[in-house]
């Protein structure tokens, strides 16, 4: 059964998707791009890329890398990039963001990451120290609870996901 924070109120559910995606991921490129950060990031299991400033992991089928303009996702086997950058915006293979199969999987992923990558720094900080870290979303202009957005996007993904199954 749906809550009031569930309800989309008639809002078409693919921009309801794109709605959640791009404060979450403003907000956690903010952070994950701050020289604070980078401690985290690298105990979390980010690498150094080969372009300076930027970090780099393998999740669950894609490669993520983060750097100071922009986050990225791309599928191992070539089949898509998601990327939210503050001057592009969220984008699907270099054009806007559509919730098909393929953005949908790379939403998932990251998703997933920030998941669980907030969950971890819950588990070793605590979730004051967790919250304290400021998620802040210019595109909206609030303040965001990456750990509470994740699991909100991840039943739209689910809900989106199971629709387009055969």
């Amino acid at each position: 059964m749906p809550t009031d924070r569930d309800h989309t109120g008639g809002e078409n559910p693919d921009e309801t998707i794109a709605g959640r995606l791009v404060p979450l991921l403003d907000s956690t490129h903010q952070v994950w791009s701050s020289p604070q950060e980078r401690r985290r990031l690298r105990a979390f299991g980010f690498r150094p890329a080969v372009e300076a400033g930027v970090l780099k992991r393998e999740w669950h089928g894609t490669g993520v890398r983060v750097g100071p303009d922009a986050l990225r996702v791309v599928a191992n086997d070539g089949s898509g990039v998601l990327a939210w950058s503050p001057v592009a915006g969220l984008t699907l293979d270099d054009g806007p963001f559509s919730p098909t199969p393929q953005g949908v999987a790379l939403a998932d992923a990251v998703n997933q990451l920030i998941q669980g990558y907030e969950r971890w720094v819950e588990a070793r900080e605590g979730r004051e120290g967790r919250l304290r870290r400021g998620h802040w979303s210019a595109a909206d202009r609030r303040q965001v609870n990456a750990l509470a957005e994740t699991r909100r996007l991840q039943r739209l993904l689910s809900a989106r996901g199971s629709a387009t199954r055969p």
